[in-house]
């Protein structure tokens, strides 16, 4: 059981290093701090995520994914290339969380361990609040907004 639950640990590990990659890009794109500062602290959030699925891997007597894969940085590269201030930045990010909300959702029909399960939860968790904002900064046309 454990060797299937570190793939699947290590699978999300190069998603939140991904995502990590891309809210690089789309926070450097960004005009506004009402659009830049939430977009950075979730990117906090995918680097605390690489941290505790890092911690529960080694603890599960694996070695956590270090690097990242082709996908990730075509991940990152469609980001810079599509972000040219805030709303093209949120559409950008839109796209990835969607992504990502569906990996950690997918990640929860595996046989995980208790704690891993509830830390995978616990992110998942993070991802649907990132998507929520987002998709409510997009309706609500943030950009327009004065600064």
């Amino acid at each position: 059981m454990a060797r299937d639950v570190i793939e699947v640990l290590n699978d999300l590990i190069q998603l939140d290093r991904d995502a990590i990659a891309a809210y690089d890009q789309a926070v450097e794109a960004c005009e506004r701090a009402s659009v830049r500062e939430p977009l950075a602290r979730f990117r906090d959030d995918h680097a605390r995520h690489v941290t505790d699925l890092s911690a529960l891997v080694t603890s599960l007597g694996g070695a956590p994914a270090q690097t990242r894969d082709l996908k990730g940085k075509l991940i990152e590269g469609f980001t810079a290339i599509t972000s040219f201030g805030d709303q093209s930045a949120l559409l950008a990010m839109r796209g990835n969380e969607e992504l990502t909300n569906r990996k950690y959702e997918a990640a929860l029909n595996e046989a995980l361990t208790v704690e891993a399960r509830a830390v995978v939860e616990r992110n998942r968790a993070d991802e649907q609040r990132h998507l929520a904002w987002i998709k409510d900064a997009l309706s609500r046309k943030v950009w327009e907004q004065a600064a």
